[in-house]
């Protein structure tokens, strides 16, 4: 009964061991991590650093020399149109003031006294005629002398260049009121200067002039950025231009935004090329472009940000992870198909890849199961465990 015993036992073990066997071969062997093609989209993108900056802005410059007497603003603060920014002071420009002024007023007394003077001399020269008039007609008659006639004659003639003169002296004198005015408009208009508002609403990029500095004409006073309205501008390696267009979407991201994405479209391409050297020290030619943005967010000028400008897009391609594709020696692309629990490798042919996926133009079709990492020396036919 013993014997019968312990070969019973050994009977069991040896079923239990075939058993286990069984499970192990028909679990697939080694654990793998699979992947299923499906059906994506491929964004192709240009990435850079860009620089956030005001598309309309305004550099107010001082046209005169002149001091800086008040400083109304800050740099980044929030202004208004028709805000002061500056006031300057001329003390020459006041002194021309004051004495052209000084010249109008005595320029018009003149005038005033010439003219008075005018319609005096006018009016003896109408008595003079009167009496000239009267006195020929005696002659004419033989009642005066020929003497009292020509001394008639005389009185006319001089009350008329009498008059001449002073009309003569009354024009000189208006062309200096003239002048006088015309130089005060031209000074007082000069005199408004020293007055500098902004022109738009904004916010005060730049204020290099402090009070009481002294300012020659053609100094930049202040730049203010219209706030309301920004863009981005983007460096862009020469090599990189070829694939970016005007109009193509642009994604913008910084750490001041948070996980808020915005969205852009490319506006401009400068024409030339610019050389910029980078923070390596090596000597690049950059284009720089223009990227407009509907929602700045909470974007300032000024502030850096980063952008993926998306040179291609493809809907509804087979894709793959990047790593479930590698090249053969011959410098074919396959991948480790995963059928029936068993490795099978697959010639592909690949198309267009971004970061992440790339796309699969034949070879495999959608809902194939596959290897997630193609870089895996796995024996052809060998039985795997897989797990998406």
């Amino acid at each position: 009964m013993k014997g019968k015993k312990g070969l019973y036992i050994i009977i069991a073990v040896v079923v239990l061991l075939v058993v286990a066997a069984g499970l192990i071969y028909g679990q697939g062997g080694d654990n793998v991590d699979a992947v299923k093609a499906e059906k994506g989209s491929i964004s192709i993108t240009v990435e850079d650093t860009a620089l956030v900056q005001a598309a309309e802005d305004y550099d107010l410059y001082s046209n005169q020399n002149a001091r800086s007497k008040n400083v109304a603003v800050e740099i980044g603060q929030v202004v208004e149109k028709n805000q002061l920014i500056m006031q300057l002071e001329n003390p020459e420009l006041q002194l021309q003031l004051s004495e052209n002024r000084s010249l109008l007023a005595q320029a018009q007394s003149s005038a005033a006294a010439a003219s008075a003077g005018a319609k005096r001399l006018e009016l003896q020269l109408e008595d003079a005629r009167s009496d000239l008039a009267r006195i020929e007609d005696l002659f004419e008659q033989g009642a005066v002398s020929k003497s009292e006639y020509e001394k008639a004659v005389l009185l006319v003639d001089t009350a008329g260049e009498a008059l001449n003169e002073q009309l003569a002296s009354l024009d000189t004198l208006k062309s200096q009121i003239q002048g006088a005015q015309e130089s005060i408009g031209k000074l007082a208009e000069l005199e408004e200067e020293l007055q500098v508002y902004s022109p738009i609403q904004g916010v005060v990029l730049n204020l290099p002039v402090k009070k009481d500095q002294p300012v020659s004409a053609g100094t930049l006073l202040a730049s203010i950025a219209a706030v309301q309205d920004l863009e981005i501008k983007a460096d862009i390696l020469s090599d990189d231009l070829g694939e970016i267009q005007i109009g193509q979407k642009v994604s913008v991201t910084a750490p001041v935004l948070g996980d808020n994405l915005l969205e852009g479209t490319v506006l401009k391409i400068y024409p030339q090329a610019e050389e910029k050297i980078s923070a390596l020290g090596v000597i690049q030619r950059r284009v720089p472009i223009i990227i407009s943005i509907e929602d700045s967010a909470n974007l300032k000028p000024g502030y850096e940000v980063r952008v993926a400008i998306e040179t291609t897009h493809l809907e509804d391609v087979i894709t793959l992870p990047i790593e479930s594709v590698r090249k053969t020696d011959d410098g074919k692309k396959e991948v480790i198909l995963i059928q029936n629990n068993r490795i099978k490798y697959q010639e592909v042919e690949t198309g267009l890849s971004d970061s992440n996926n790339i796309e699969i133009k034949s070879g495999i079709k959608e809902g194939d199961l596959l290897v997630r990492d193609a870089s895996l020396e796995l024996k052809e036919n060998m039985k795997v465990n897989p797990s998406e």
